[in-house]
């Protein structure tokens, strides 16, 4: 028998994820409800001290904008594996449910971020360059979204009828 003394188990861990994914956008709101504010009067005595407010407000945006993107790519890369693996345990069918709804929950979250990063100037020039596929995932969103659960439940469907024996 493992002792399992001191350990965190996988579902407090899943517990702090969702409940700081619930949180961020309030803690968001609070950072940059009170650093606007403090860099408006900020910026009445000293324009360099309230330019540095604004930074720090821009980055801590920024940083829950990749988040939220990074957080939504390893969500779709978790739908795609729970449905590979549906047929292996029934504890895939639970995981492949809650990972469809945080993605569909989440998902106007994303598209927010994610049209916040593509319109930041320092991104823009590259982005428009480079990533021309992401303009067409911006414009289609919903359309992906749709072709993300398509292709998982033809997986599902595959595994089922295929593999399953009898």
């Amino acid at each position: 028998m493992i002792k399992n003394k001191g350990q965190i188990g996988i579902v407090a861990i899943v517990g702090v994820i969702i409940a700081l994914l619930f949180l961020g956008p309030i803690l968001l709101k609070i950072v940059r409800t009170t650093t606007g504010e403090f860099a408006t009067a900020l910026n009445n005595t000293d324009e360099s001290a309230a330019e540095s407010v604004t930074s720090i407000k821009t980055t801590y945006t920024n940083l829950w904008d990749w988040v939220l993107i990074l957080v939504f790519g390893l969500n779709v890369l978790l739908l795609f594996i729970s449905a590979f693996f549906i047929d292996t345990h029934p504890a895939f069918i639970l995981v492949f449910i809650m990972i469809a709804f945080f993605t569909l929950a989440f998902a106007p979250n994303i598209i927010d971020a994610v049209d916040s990063v593509w319109d930041n100037s320092h991104y823009a020039a590259d982005s428009n360059l480079y990533l021309n596929f992401m303009d067409f995932i911006r414009g289609n969103f919903g359309l992906v979204l749709l072709g993300i659960f398509f292709m998982t439940g033809i997986i599902m469907y595959a595994k089922f009828k295929y593999f399953s024996v009898g």
